[in-house]
């Protein structure tokens, strides 16, 4: 005669220990995590290759309007048309190095922040064996720099990649 409500009674309980441990469980992906930094700096990175994409087809266009205006010039030999569309290229031409002058000076930037990420992790390694700390609590110490390491690797890599491309 109690079985069932002692079944019932069980059975709320656990109900209500799984709904309040699930309450407690974080499950979401936090902004510190691996991945989600992983994704943000892909983004940056193929931003930065977009970038630099954009500057390279804008220059071929250039190239192209320049070899468009010599083959007016011996067709027409309108010189001045031809000197005009010179001044005028050389002038974005110009706009467009100083644009790829600072996507250069990003990754340097990002390897200068490299080093200073792995100049961080060596010193927080030597600073936890001094103090006799253990395995884990040092790998503990230094996760957070590991990943910004890797990432900026990867980002220093992939554009260098693609500046080998070009």
């Amino acid at each position: 005669m109690l079985r069932e409500p002692l079944i019932l009674i069980t059975g709320f309980f656990f109900l209500f220990v799984s709904c309040i441990v699930y309450m407690h469980v974080d499950l979401s992906i936090s902004k510190s995590s691996a991945s989600y930094l992983a994704k943000l700096q892909w983004e940056e990175v193929q931003a930065t290759i977009q970038q630099l994409c954009n500057t390279i087809n804008r220059c071929l266009t250039i190239h192209d309007k320049l070899e468009a205006s010599l083959r007016d010039l011996s067709r027409t030999g309108d010189v001045q048309a031809c000197k005009a569309t010179r001044k005028s290229v050389d002038s974005l031409l110009k706009e467009f190095s100083k644009e790829l002058k600072s996507l250069v000076e990003e990754l340097i930037a990002k390897e200068r922040e490299l080093q200073e990420r792995l100049m961080a992790k060596h010193s927080t390694v030597v600073d936890c064996y001094e103090k006799k700390l253990g395995g884990r609590e040092i790998e503990n110490r230094i996760a957070s720099h590991q990943q910004k390491i890797t990432a900026l690797r990867q980002e220093v890599d992939d554009i260098m990649e693609f500046i080998d491309e070009i």
